[in-house]
Order: C-alpha cells, then structure tokens, then sequence
C-alpha cells in the first residue's frame, strides 16, 4: 500500500494525515471532548462490566447491558449520597477555611517571624560587617552681585533630594527653557517612604499576609459578579456529562462491534500489528490510569484519616485536595501538603511537622 510513493513519500503522505487529524481535533474540540471522555470512562469502566458479565446468578449470565445498569446505579447512588454529605460538607469548611487562612497565615508571621528573625541575625552576626562607605561631599555654590562662596555639606543630603526627581526639560522660546521635576517612586528614589516601619522578618510576613487577604477579596468580589456565567457552565457541563455516561453505555454494552468497527478500518495485512498494538497499550495505560486513579482513592483516604489523628483543621477538605492533586505527579504532592502544613502551624509546630511528614511518607 502506497509502496509506488517511496519511503519519503509514504512518511510525507503521513505527516499530513497527522497534521489534518490534528486540525480537526483542534477545531472541533468541543463537540469531541464528550466522545474523548466516554472512551476514558468506558476504558476504565471496562474490567468491571467484563468480570460482572461472567459471573452467574441461579445459573444466569448477567448480560452487558444490565452489568452497565447495575454499575451506572451504583454510582449514580454513590454521587447522590456523597454529594449530600460532601458538597454542604465541603462548602461550609471552604468558607470558614477562607477566613480563617489570612488570620492562620498572620498568627503564623506573629509567633514564628521573630524567631526566624533572630535565627537570621544570629548567622549574620557570624560574618564580618561590611566597611561603612562615606557618602561624597557636595558642593553647594552661591554666587551674588559681590562675591562666590564655596560651601561643602558632608551628609549628601541635597545628593540624595536632587537624585529623588527626575526632570523634564521644555523649550519655551529659542531664549528660554524650563525644567520640570518629577518625583520618582520610592524604589527609585532611594528613600524610603516609611522609614520608621522595620524591615524584620515578621513585619515582611504580616505584609504579605495582608496583601495576600487583598487579592482574596478582589477576587471573590470578581467571582460572585460571575453568576450569571457559572450557572450557564454549569447547565452545560451538566449536558456533557450526561452525553459522555449515555455514550460510554453504548460502547460498554457493544464493544465488541466498537472494536471490530475499528478493526476494519484496518488493511487485512496490518491486522496482526494492529492487534499487537492494542495490547501493549493496554498493559500500558492499565498500570497507568486506572493504577493512578486508586492511588488518588486510597491517597485521599489515608490523608484524611492522618490528618484527623494528628488534629489539622479541615482535616475532609485537605484530604480532598490531596486526593485531587495525587493526579499530577510529583508537583501535587507538594501543592497539597501547602495549606496542610499551614493549618497544622496554627496549632502547633510538632503538628506542622507531623502533617508535613505523613503528605511526604
């Protein structure tokens, strides 16, 4: 097939049909999501469907379809019992966590800023002070109608005041001209505009705690002003995710004509390499998915029941997010373990610690 093309015919001809898949793919990406994520759950929900298919009840077969009903009841009863419990659950210790992280984040900078301050000093007392660099005399010249005096000032005070504006220079006339200053911003300037706030490590970590409350609000005000929008994605994922379950039924009950479908898409000669194919990604993406999504299960659950025993706040909410964030490798570990250490600080710092190592181990 296609032998008339040569090798570098063949692999242009392919590159092509890749790149116009792809451009398909990314134009309809919308209308193909629901169909991509019915392949994933049917994918996943397969082996269940499978050994429920096989086992006999009074010597009667299940059928596929009725083991997709029984599996689809099921969750359908685990979504509405635990979203009774989980959503108010969620909700509340999301409201009360949303004001209680900028006061834990300020009783934080408040009990442990000071020592952290006194831990800095103390190493930067270990090395030699830097010499002190004397500031350059200015020269400051008056002249008058009778004489021109020379007056050195040692301090450089009037260095730093001409240093804090910059100027603009306009012509008026071809004779004259004037000069605008304009006073730069504190960073530039080089003078501080609260000289007398101190520089430690707790007044940093109260500052960044209050901007931090700031954002919050500004972006809970800019949140509930998006209601409007939110029930319109909600309707509409509520659309998807009933076509992406109806869709998944349908490849679940006839996966065997799914596939032979697939297969006759197939030439007759590729059939084996086509087979050979299927297989090692299945032995691939079962370790995979549907290993990394008990993982998620089995790393929420434990979190959860940790975290109760050494006694961090919001102790279901955190195990949820551990358990969301156990999907991306590496990075989620550490995103999770973040509000939990938090958390645990505000109680003590062997809870602190404690959270932290059982996220880690």
């Amino acid at each position: 097939m296609l032998k008339f093309l040569g090798k570098k015919g063949r692999t242009l001809v392919i590159l092509i049909l890749l790149g116009t898949l792809l451009g398909i793919i990314l134009f309809l990406n919308k209308i193909l999501f629901p169909f991509l994520l019915a392949s994933f759950l049917a994918y996943v929900l397969a082996p269940v469907i499978d050994n429920l298919h096989q086992r006999k009840i009074r010597s009667h077969s299940i059928s596929r379809g009725g083991a997709v009903l029984l599996v689809y009841f099921v969750i359908l009863v685990v979504l509405i019992g635990g979203g009774s419990y989980v959503v108010p659950k969620v909700s509340a210790e999301m409201g009360s966590m949303i004001q209680e992280f900028p006061k834990a984040v300020t009783k934080i900078s408040k009990k442990w800023g000071p020592v952290l301050d006194e831990k800095i000093s103390s190493i930067a007392s270990l090395f030699p002070e830097p010499d002190k660099v004397e500031p350059l005399p200015v020269i400051e010249k008056i002249e008058d109608k009778n004489q021109s005096t020379e007056i050195w000032t040692e301090n450089g005070e009037l260095l730093k005041i001409l240093d804090s504006y910059t100027y603009e220079i306009k012509g008026l006339d071809s004779d004259r001209i004037e000069i605008v200053p304009h006073r730069k911003s504190g960073r530039e300037s080089g003078i501080e505009e609260k000289p007398n706030v101190p520089l430690d490590m707790q007044t940093q970590l109260s500052l960044l705690a209050e901007e931090g409350v700031d954002k919050l609000k500004a972006n809970m005000v800019r949140f509930l002003g998006l209601g409007r929008q939110l029930i319109s994605q909600v309707v509409g994922s509520v659309f998807t995710l009933f076509l992406t379950f109806m869709v998944a039924a349908f490849i679940l009950v006839d996966t065997e004509r799914t596939l032979s479908f697939w297969r006759s898409l197939v030439p007759l000669q590729y059939h084996t390499r086509y087979s050979d194919l299927l297989k090692s990604l299945d032995k691939g993406l079962n370790g995979v998915v549907r290993g990394q999504l008990i993982i998620c299960l089995v790393n929420g659950i434990l979190t959860f029941i940790g975290l109760m025993i050494i006694g961090v706040p919001f102790a279901f909410t955190l195990g949820l997010v551990a358990m969301v964030f156990s999907l991306i490798p590496i990075f989620g570990t550490i995103l999770s373990s973040i509000p939990i250490v938090i958390m645990g600080l505000t109680i003590s710092l062997s809870t602190g610690l404690l959270g932290l190592l059982w996220i880690l181990i």
